[in-house]
């Protein structure tokens, strides 16, 4: 019986990751580092904003500015403010949900925020129902997030369903012991990800998020 449904935010309910990933391409230019927004996306779906500034940084032998993070940071929520969409069929998805729900997100908090705001889909989650890769020592690809997240929550791992549109983010939930239902509906994701997703061992794959409802029901 399915108790909790725990929502990724970046290409679940937002469609974020293509800006996002252009934000960071136009930054590192500025210090002379070419990475394209589609290979920072396959590389780095799902990563935390730190790991990628360090792997970034190792592999491109670089000496990146100490406050590259805050830069991006900066001009992410300008970005974030003028460009940014909710996926297509959230708000009514979330609104349709008897189950209790949550975010599970590798953003910082205050980005959380900002995305819910933006695209006017903070009625759907207080904040005692957002939880960031802040509240624990290891975040996704690790479970320890979703595991926060089902303590407070106070419902047993084995009864969250977790809707993720990564690899990272599928293979934290399953290692938590949750069902994981894989998401390809943002404008991000390339051929091939469903199939990726299945891999990571997602029990099932969306393209749109009409399709949960009926997912969830399948798998009561």
């Amino acid at each position: 019986m399915i108790e909790l449904v725990i929502f990724d935010l970046d290409g679940v309910l937002v469609d974020s990751e293509w800006l996002m990933a252009r934000v960071w391409s136009e930054q590192l230019a500025e210090h002379d580092i070419r990475i394209t927004p589609r290979t920072l996306i396959d590389r780095f779906a799902g990563a935390t904003d730190m790991s990628m500034v360090d792997v970034i940084r190792e592999e491109a032998g670089a000496s990146l500015p100490a406050d590259i993070l805050d830069r991006i940071r900066t001009v992410s929520r300008g970005r974030l403010q003028s460009d940014l969409e909710a996926i297509e069929g959230a708000d009514t998805v979330l609104a349709s949900l008897t189950d209790a729900k949550c975010i599970c997100s590798n953003s910082a908090p205050d980005r959380i925020r900002k995305s819910l705001s933006v695209t006017g889909l903070e009625r759907h989650f207080p904040d005692a129902h957002l939880f960031s890769a802040a509240d624990v020592d290891r975040p996704k690809p690790h479970p320890d997030l979703h595991l926060h997240a089902t303590r407070v929550m106070a419902v047993d791992p084995s009864r969250a369903v977790v809707i993720e549109d990564s690899v990272t983010g599928v293979t934290a939930a399953v290692a938590a012991g949750m069902t994981a239902i894989g998401f390809t509906g943002a404008s991000h994701v390339g051929e091939g990800h469903d199939a990726a997703l299945l891999g990571a061992g997602a029990a099932t794959v969306c393209n749109r998020l009409s399709e949960v409802p009926m997912r969830l029901a399948e798998l009561s």
